[in-house]
């Protein structure tokens, strides 16, 4: 919780958590001076989006059934995942990545706003704000009692 509470306060959200136990698994602000969080807790996650300092403008509470999440596949120079969830016909895919070939070991995000197969929005979180947890939008879930089937590419709640 106090993690959560520095960087949003880092960030300017003004943040009321729902939530005991909330983890900051992506938070940053864009160009255009909005910002978005990305929290965990054992129900599932948060996602809200706005400007800093202000309630945000959107806050969307999604338990992991309702939420879709695409693990690193072990190849490639980055470190990275997917989470996307929905409100009505509009989908937010957030993502994390972690340059793992670099020195610096870079980090970047962002959020891709779509309406069915159309993109309608599009922001790179600044590299200077981005706080990601490498991992953590599996390791949430996992946590929640899912484990990813590689075989068939999908998040079962039977673990055996």
């Amino acid at each position: 919780m106090a993690r959560l509470m520095a960087t949003c306060a880092f960030m300017g959200l003004t943040v009321v958590p729902a939530y005991a136990e909330e983890t900051v698994l992506l938070a940053c602000g864009f160009a255009n001076g909005k910002s978005l969080s990305l929290t965990a807790h054992p129900e599932g996650v948060t996602y809200r989006f706005g400007r800093p300092g202000q309630v945000p403008e959107l806050e969307l509470n999604r338990p992991y059934a309702e939420v879709d999440v695409t693990p690193w596949s072990g190849v490639g120079g980055s470190i990275w995942e997917e989470l996307s969830l929905t409100n009505g016909d509009v989908s937010y895919l957030l993502w994390g990545d972690f340059d793992r070939m670099t020195d610096d070991h870079d980090m970047s995000g962002g959020i891709i706003v779509l309406r069915g197969e159309e993109d309608v929005a599009h922001f790179d979180c600044l590299p200077e704000t981005i706080s990601y947890t490498v991992f953590g939008f599996a390791d949430a879930y996992e946590a929640a009692g899912y484990c990813w089937d590689s075989y068939e590419l999908i998040w079962k709640e039977d673990c055996e």
